[in-house]
């Protein structure tokens, strides 16, 4: 007879609650760089097409479509003395270090041989993160079963996490130039801000995720006995988990709509703005209206649920951008206003996004007898990855077709190209990721049921 699953609800303490978040705060300052920063270092330090470069990004998810569930499956079937997931977080992010190097290096290649160094690099770089965010989120089902309890303990990586992008906005250009600045100036290779960047953030990604490992605890216990993923769990999971699935569909946008607004921002103050520092500039003044919109959202999921909330959030992340696209970029005071109130509701459906995938666990676990926490979240990885990787091919085929050429004066369609990327398409982003949520089924009252039935170890009729 299988054993049951030990569905822990206990409330958790602010002091693991931050160490949980602290784990989020080293990564994003890596991944921040390199999905912000890769297609501007691609094609204006190392040489390489728009659109070649924003392909090579889309391709590459090709290896994403096996890599993430694969890892899903490896990390379901992992048990050892310090857990499921925690073992991940101490052994895999030291290989941050030379591969994040390694993708900011812009070795003296033929053209054919940049595309295959930047192809090479940047798989490693993905098997990495992968490797580590996967068990990273997937950690959050299993520290405790209790809805509103989990919503409470995203929030503090999102909100780390939020803040580790606002200081990686704010100081990773300074930063740039201060290292290639240190390595010599013009006389320096053009990569070297970029690699000594790159290790910097990779060295604060092995330490944050240390504090998890040591400070955060899996109660949600799965038996040893319990049937396991195999390669056929992969479909299964999407396709007998509905809420799963609608998940997936709207993330898929609402995270490329994120990813637009925050990659093309580089572009868009050195080109439509005439000043590249004023990328820093306008990201600190978001900043704000961010944790804003991440500090607010459980008490409006508690009042109005989490898939009103996220309709909510998403409908005003689309209104602002719209805002911004019929503004233009002549009047600096009132582009600002729009961007602020884009920002509030951009990162706060991504908390919500996070703890309802968790929720379809249980949901999952009720229909198949199988709790499968690492292949559910690797659907969240592969959707964030995937939908940064249709970012930047959408703006590599943008600004290819609108006549952007790095490090010149743009034309007036090559402005209004990064206009659009910035802002238009955000908005068009926004508004299809809503549509499948009215569809999402399951309400908190429903996920307390499915508790209670796993609880008694029934199963529907």
């Amino acid at each position: 007879m299988r054993n049951p699953t030990v569905h822990s609800t206990e409330a958790i303490g602010t002091k693991e609650k931050l160490a949980y978040g602290f784990g989020c705060f080293g990564q994003n300052f890596s991944y921040y760089f390199l999905s912000n920063y890769i297609l501007f270092f691609y094609t204006d330090i190392f040489g390489i097409l728009p659109a070649v470069a924003g392909t090579l990004l889309l391709i590459t998810k090709i290896w994403d479509g096996i890599n993430d569930p694969l890892m899903g499956i490896l990390v379901d079937r992992t048990r050892s003395r310090w857990g499921k997931f925690r073992p991940w977080l101490i052994f895999t992010p030291i290989l941050f270090a030379p591969i994040s190097v390694m993708c900011f290096s812009a070795p003296d290649l033929t053209p054919f041989g940049k595309i295959i160094w930047a192809y090479a690099t940047f798989i490693l770089f993905d098997l990495t993160y992968t490797a580590s965010d996967v068990p990273f989120w997937a950690m959050s089902s299993a520290i405790t079963a209790n809805t509103t309890e989990r919503n409470s303990v995203i929030v503090y990586p999102r909100f780390i996490a939020t803040i580790a992008v606002a200081l990686a906005t704010i100081g990773t250009l300074p930063l740039i130039h201060f290292f290639q600045n240190l390595a010599g100036g013009l006389e320096a290779r053009a990569d070297r801000g970029f690699q000594l960047t790159a290790l910097l953030y990779a060295i604060l990604t092995v330490g944050c995720f240390a504090i998890t490992f040591f400070f955060v605890r899996e109660r949600v216990v799965v038996p040893r006995n319990q049937k396991q993923a195999s390669l056929n769990s992969i479909v299964q999971t999407i396709t007998r988990n509905k809420p799963l699935f609608l998940l997936i569909i709207s993330g898929l946008f609402v995270n490329a709509a994120s990813g637009a607004k925050l990659s093309s921002l580089i572009y868009y103050a050195k080109y439509n703005l005439g000043n590249e520092m004023l990328n820093p500039v306008v990201a600190a003044i978001n900043i704000p209206f961010i944790l804003i919109g991440i500090a607010v959202t459980p008490k409006l999921a508690k009042r109005f649920g989490k898939r009103n909330t996220y309709i909510g959030l998403n409908a005003i992340f689309a209104l602002g951008s719209l805002g911004f696209f019929l503004n233009g970029w002549d009047n600096f005071t009132t582009l600002l206003i729009w961007s602020c109130i884009s920002s509030l509701g951009m990162a706060a459906p991504l908390v919500l996004q996070t703890s309802m995938i968790a929720d379809t666990i249980e949901y999952a676990e009720l229909k198949t007898g199988q709790r499968s926490e690492g292949l559910i979240f690797s659907s969240q990885t592969f959707m964030v990855k995937f939908s940064n990787a249709l970012t930047s091919w959408v703006m590599g085929v943008i600004l290819t077709a609108t006549g952007f050429v790095a490090n010149m004066g743009q034309s007036a369609a090559a402005l209004q190209g990064i206009h659009i990327i910035i802002s238009l398409f955000p908005f068009i982003a926004c508004a299809i990721a809503i549509v499948p949520m009215f569809f999402y089924p399951l309400t908190e009252k429903k996920h307390a049921e499915i508790l209670s039935m796993l609880e008694s170890n029934q199963r529907p009729k």
